[in-house]
């Protein structure tokens, strides 16, 4: 195994913090001047071609591809000429071509954790756990909102759809009128809905009809059920710092990078909503009376995604009653986490009621929201009368 200079060990982890922060190329002069202390452009050449080496060792891509030339933006001759030394028959292609494949490559390579582990490099770079866990591949499916949903809110999509009628009608059936998209058993597929990522599943298999159902659908995405996921709405900002190369979202169906896998499995697991008994959906309660139709009802403004953000952006992500901070009080993993209380009585809400964010939402930890609701009579506490039991309480300790 080839062994690496101090100064080309330098240089590997400058170039492995490029793909651990997602950056595409590097000057020469650039990478050179990274490391301390700096050295010449021209000495960069030769040595990060020996890098190269160790990774073909290993059995990753080679990595000097990410460094160009100044104004020019592709590697420099002395890549290629190290390239088809390895790999012959790539001698059929011409230098551009052999450089975008091996970009290619390099972004779609997870284990440059190996490198970095060779040289005893202490970097934070994706670690798959087991194969099983990263998907064959990562979707986003763009839903028909004005066909489908004419009308619908993200919310009552996220509840009525994919926590109903997906799973309790359809089996995890999908379907889809045309062309389905080509993707593999076990493919995670973010299902787009308004300019948001909603929901999320793992596709089971593709199915198609011979005759279309319902006169119009031509086949059925069959997804696993016990998969199904609902979120707080993801932006195209959000996913954008994740895989730089989506710039928005569109109507195809578009592709992230597996080697995000970790990513966006971790941006998922913070977005997802955590469901009180209060919250569930008016069908899950035949018998519910008027007032507690009116509360479902409530409930249904305070999960607006929008009202929702306005309110703790106003507000804060910190409880209005106790001030508790779930990332100051469990890491920053939990940044985000509060739910929102709806001061409005229930004899002013009704079918023409809009929500005002900062007049009558709120954040609340869910011990104080759970704690506000239990006043006997049914009319909540105030937060003023909240604050005041806290205060005696502490008073007395």
């Amino acid at each position: 195994m080839i062994k690496l200079t101090e100064e080309q060990i330098k240089l590997a982890e400058q170039l492995l913090i490029t793909v651990m922060k997602k950056e595409t190329i590097v000057e020469y002069k650039e990478l050179g001047d990274r490391i301390s202390p700096p050295i010449h452009h021209r000495q960069v050449p030769r040595n990060i071609g020996v890098i190269s080496e160790l990774c073909y060792e290993l059995g990753l891509p080679f990595l000097s591809a990410k460094v160009v030339t100044k104004g020019l933006n592709v590697a420099g001759q002395g890549f290629y000429k190290l390239y088809t030394e390895y790999f012959p028959d790539a001698k059929k292609l011409t230098p551009n071509e052999v450089f975008s494949e091996e970009l290619k490559k390099i972004r779609e390579c997870n284990e440059w954790y190996k490198l970095a582990d060779f040289l005893q490099i202490d970097i934070d770079l994706p670690r798959p756990t087991s194969k099983n866990d990263v998907p064959p591949s990562i979707r986003i499916l763009p839903m028909s909102s004005r066909e489908k949903f004419p009308e619908m809110s993200i919310e009552n999509v996220q509840r009525n759809f994919f926590l109903g009628k997906l799973i309790n009608n359809r089996e995890g059936l999908y379907y889809f009128r045309k062309t389905g998209m080509n993707a593999s058993e076990g493919s995670l597929v973010l299902f787009q809905f308004d300019n948001f990522i909603i929901a999320s599943a793992n596709l089971q298999s593709i199915i198609k009809y011979d005759s279309p159902i319902e006169g119009q659908y031509y086949g059925a995405y069959k997804f696993d059920i016990n998969t199904v996921k609902i979120f707080q709405p993801i932006t195209i900002v959000e996913i954008n710092k994740i895989d730089g190369s989506l710039t928005r979202f569109s109507q195809s169906k578009q592709e992230i990078d597996v080697l995000y896998w970790p990513e966006i499995d971790d941006l998922i697991k913070r977005k997802q909503m955590t469901l009180m008994a209060e919250e569930l959906p008016v069908k899950e309660s035949p018998k519910l009376k008027e007032g507690a139709k009116k509360q479902a009802l409530v409930n249904a403004y305070e999960r607006d995604y929008k009202a929702r953000q306005q309110c703790i952006d106003h507000y804060g992500c910190h409880c209005s009653v106790c001030g508790f901070d779930f990332a100051k009080f469990y890491g920053d993993e939990f940044e985000g986490k509060i739910h929102v209380h709806h001061l409005k009585a229930l004899s002013e809400i009704n079918d023409e009621y809009e929500v005002d964010p900062i007049n009558d939402l709120r954040p609340f930890c869910p011990n104080c929201h759970l704690a506000i609701h239990s006043n006997v009579g049914g009319k909540p506490y105030s937060i003023k009368e909240l604050k005041e039991k806290i205060n005696r309480i502490r008073s007395l300790v």
